[in-house]
């Protein structure tokens, strides 16, 4: 199978839509909507079952956000033509790693820096309730005309994903959503990139693309086969290059630790779609903080 469709932009089927209503995340475009570098501010509402113990989004999700909104903004820089993420960067405030900080509810503003004829830079800060600094993340976007054009909006921009969907899918853990699977060994991680883990064009979404690979690194630190949380470990962070897009599946993750200083363990992982002769489709390095010393592979 090939995957090559045109654009579904959620009308009535989860391409396209499924990781907003996992992660809802209303944006609105500040100013009136005719600034060639646009600004834009999202608000997500943490849901209990997406979130760790002490209501932390894991990193690779929290990814998941930027790329969201900042593919967005720097799309509205564009029009009408449209973006595809390139590279992806995040990294965590050293005091939002553990503790109150950078829990619950998180406010995304992001502003569009550079605006070239072939790319786009943004930057993101994220923010928690108490307004102190969560993260802050860069994604360089490839400018490119779509398929079928660019999402339809209207500016400035009032991005509404709030609406309550019945569908149990959105109610799922982030290891029930995601379906990850273990691989043979700790650090192998597959996905199938189920509908909707699917952009519009039918591509699997960046942010899913983010949680796997975040999976994978801390599977291959805490020396756990089976993907899930690990209250004892963190991506701190991690920088992502999308290198093709994943289509078919299964998408399979490797990760390596390539060093160690202290509680930080450097992470080098891929993804690669085995469904297409084993294309590579992303490249990143993470790194792990190690909470508990107990927890550390050996």
């Amino acid at each position: 199978m090939t995957d090559r469709p045109t654009p579904s932009f959620g009308e009535g089927n989860a391409r396209g839509i499924g990781m907003a209503h996992y992660l809802p995340m209303p944006i609105t475009e500040l100013g009136d909507g005719t600034t060639p570098l646009p600004t834009t501010r999202g608000a997500f509402a943490a849901p209990a079952h997406v979130v760790d113990a002490e209501g932390r989004l894991e990193t690779g999700m929290l990814a998941s956000l930027t790329d969201s909104i900042g593919g967005m903004t720097s799309g509205l820089a564009c029009l009408p033509d449209w973006i595809v993420t390139t590279n992806l960067s995040l990294r965590r405030a050293p005091d939002a790693l553990r503790g109150p900080v950078g829990t619950g509810d998180l406010t995304i503003d992001t502003r569009v820096m550079r605006r070239g004829r072939s790319s786009v830079v943004t930057r993101s800060t994220v923010r928690d309730l108490a307004s102190q600094e969560v993260a802050t993340s860069w994604i360089t976007c490839a400018v490119l005309t779509p398929a079928g054009g660019p999402p339809p909006f209207t500016r400035p921009v009032k991005l509404n994903h709030l609406e309550f969907d019945a569908d149990p899918l959105y109610r799922l853990s982030p290891t029930e959503f995601f379906a990850l699977e273990a691989g043979p060994r700790p650090g192998v991680v597959r996905l199938h990139p189920a509908v909707h883990l699917r952009n519009p064009w039918g591509i699997l979404h960046g942010g899913a693309v983010a949680h796997l690979l975040d999976s994978a690194a801390r599977a291959v630190v805490v020396g756990e086969r089976v993907p899930g949380p690990t209250p004892g470990a963190i991506v701190s962070d991690l920088t992502i290059h999308y290198l093709n897009p994943g289509r078919e599946g299964p998408i399979v993750a490797e990760a390596e630790i390539i060093g160690i200083r202290g509680a930080d363990v450097m992470v080098r992982a891929t993804a690669r779609d085995t469904g297409a002769d084993d294309r590579l489709m992303n490249v990143a390095v993470m790194t792990v903080r190690v909470l508990d010393a107990e927890v550390r592979s050996a």
